[in-house]
């Protein structure tokens, strides 16, 4: 009793200086100490507190971040600005903010909110809570107060699963989640709770409510339809059709505006990359082989051996190589998932494989995303994800460049002892070509 009141007062510590600290993006370097002081005592914490502990030191902490301004991540005025729009009866998968047709709508939300020449990528139940935050006035705080919650609900939900305690502990006050979804008040936490209440339900054979579940998640982020496979092998047809009934259901809604929730999807899928390490090495060897050059040309002389159609001109933009990268990301995603829902029956663990490989294929990966994954490396002790979910935060330096964090130390910390814990973590038969 003595060690985890000890360990949740050094922790409360420690999120109180992260609270009253000044703007990280010019202190990145305290942030960084701040970070990992408070991953290490939240290992000793886990060890020691049980559910009960876990919810209360979980939610003073949260408490403690959420009057903070989100500074290193401008994602929560996107947010607000999505529901201020929609609020004023607009689709915001309509225009961008920057469009003129939203100037009487500028607010310090727009004037804060980056990428202002992107339509927006977040799914419709997402943009339902940023409306309903705008509606009831400060959508901020209100928003990042829902996302705590749901949060604290993924701590519970982690304890009941088979030997989920350590796993509720850990989440409950380890930095990235408490960071992130509190601090910076990102919607994922929404997302993560409602997945883990879909693999509860499959797993006490409730497959209508599972999808249900499921694809709630998915239209809060789309990062659930990567977990899709191994629900629908599991549940089959009880669970596939509530599951695409919700999602069609919230798809319609989100379509009312006239424009499709789908309108700035291909600008984010063709355009962000950031601290990946597959993505660039797989470009690099797209260019050194010339892909894009050959299969352009190819292309061409296919073309002008027959007649000429309108729709022949539609592919010419898509000859460069960060499109091909792209492109075998997602076959070598695609065929992944297959495996994993084929090879792995626990569909928990199956989820958990089906988000790391998709964080590993994806060209861009910040910090919160790893949030995803961080559940089921605590649920499962997972040496390499517990390593990235620690030090993901260094990604922050990318983004705000401050010495000696050069994006190839960055990487090389991220990413080099995290590839040593994952090989080492398979068996050595596995290796070898073997059956293990």
């Amino acid at each position: 009793m003595q060690h985890r009141v000890a360990f949740g007062i050094v922790l409360e510590t420690i999120y109180l200086f992260f609270a009253s600290a000044p703007d990280f993006r010019a202190n990145l370097l305290p942030f960084f100490a701040l970070s990992l002081s408070a991953a290490l005592v939240a290992f000793l914490f886990a060890r020691r507190a049980g559910v009960r502990e876990a919810l209360l030191w979980g939610a003073l902490f949260r408490i403690t971040l959420l009057f903070r301004p989100a500074d290193l991540s401008e994602d929560l005025y996107r947010y607000a600005w999505d529901g201020h729009v929609s609020a004023a009866a607009v689709s915001p998968y309509a225009y961008a903010p920057d469009d003129p047709h939203l100037g009487s709508l500028r607010n310090d939300d727009w004037a804060k909110t980056a990428h202002r020449d992107a339509i927006t990528v977040y799914p419709p139940a997402a943009q339902a809570i940023f409306r309903l935050a705008a509606k009831a006035g400060r959508p901020r705080l209100g928003l990042k107060i829902a996302f705590a919650a749901a949060d604290l609900a993924v701590v519970w939900l982690l304890s009941q699963f088979e030997g989920g305690v350590f796993a509720a502990g850990l989440y409950a006050a380890f930095p990235l989640p408490v960071f992130e979804s509190a601090g910076m008040g990102h919607l994922d936490a929404l997302g993560i709770a409602l997945l883990l209440g879909a693999l509860l339900y499959l797993g006490r054979s409730r497959p209508v409510r599972a999808g249900v579940a499921l694809g709630l998640s998915v239209m809060v982020k789309y990062f659930g339809l990567f977990v899709a496979w191994p629900f629908a092998r599991r549940g089959r047809f009880a669970f596939a059709m509530p599951w695409a009934l919700t999602m069609g259901v919230f798809w319609l809604w989100g379509s009312a505006g006239g424009a499709t929730p789908a309108a700035g999807l291909p600008n984010f899928a063709t355009r962000w990359a950031g601290n990946s390490i597959l993505y660039p090495a797989l470009e690099s060897a797209v260019e050194r082989a010339r892909l894009a050059p050959r299969a352009k040309a190819a292309y061409a002389r296919w073309k002008s051996e027959r007649p000429e159609k309108p729709w022949m001109q539609k592919p010419w933009p898509y000859f460069y190589p960060e499109f091909f990268t792209r492109v075998l990301l997602a076959v070598f995603l695609t065929a992944g998932l297959a495996v994993i829902a084929w090879r792995i029956g626990d569909p928990v663990r199956a989820a958990g494989a089906s988000l790391a490989l998709f964080l590993l294929l994806s060209p861009v990966l910040h910090p919160w995303y790893v949030l995803w994954i961080f559940p089921f490396a605590a649920l499962f002790r997972n040496a390499a994800f517990l390593y990235l979910s620690t030090v993901i935060v260094f990604g922050y330096a990318l983004s705000y460049p401050v010495a000696p964090f050069s994006p190839g130390v960055v990487l090389a910390l991220e990413y080099g002892p995290f590839a040593y814990l994952l090989v080492r973590r398979v068996p050595r038969g596995s290796r070898a070509g073997e059956a293990s």
